[in-house]
């Protein structure tokens, strides 16, 4: 026997689901009524497959839009709110709050990585020469970018 042939029982479970639908679907649609409760809970799908989804878009979206594109009406932008004075300042001490910090922790810790750091940045270092061409890759890719974007708005446009 095969492995995905189905036994007698499964089938048959299957003959009444599919007969439960049918009846389901024909009850919805002539409006009956069964006792069977398999049934009463298949014509409640059947009934929700049937109704007409909600239109989200007006009846006359296109031609709308179309007007919009012919009067040259742009998308409404987004604009930004300025920030209140309170966050301004907030900004202003956790800047400054974070340069104290910097300072406090260049005068405890400054020799055990300023060192290391200056002998990192020497030219002559395999390791930063690999640093100078990385930053320097990332440079040209971030230029590259922008200029394909400005192309292709300046195309778009």
């Amino acid at each position: 026997m095969k492995k995905h042939d189905k036994g007698f029982e499964e089938r048959a479970v299957d003959e009444r689901e599919w007969q439960a639908q049918e009846r389901a679907r024909l009850e919805a649609r002539i409006g009956g009524t069964s006792d069977d409760p398999l049934v009463a809970r298949y014509r409640k799908v059947s009934q929700a497959l049937r109704a007409p989804l909600p239109d989200a878009l007006p009846d006359d979206f296109a031609a709308q839009v179309a007007r919009m594109a012919q009067a040259g009406v742009a998308a409404p932008m987004h604009v930004e709110e300025p920030d209140s004075p309170f966050e301004r300042d907030l900004t202003r001490v956790l800047v400054g709050l974070f340069g104290v910090a910097a300072v406090v922790f260049a005068a405890m810790f400054g020799k055990a990585w300023l060192a290391p750091t200056m002998e990192l940045l020497r030219l002559d270092s395999g390791v930063a020469v690999n640093w100078v061409l990385a930053l320097g890759a990332c440079v040209g890719a971030t230029w590259l970018t922008e200029q394909v974007r400005r192309h292709r708005q300046d195309a778009h446009a």
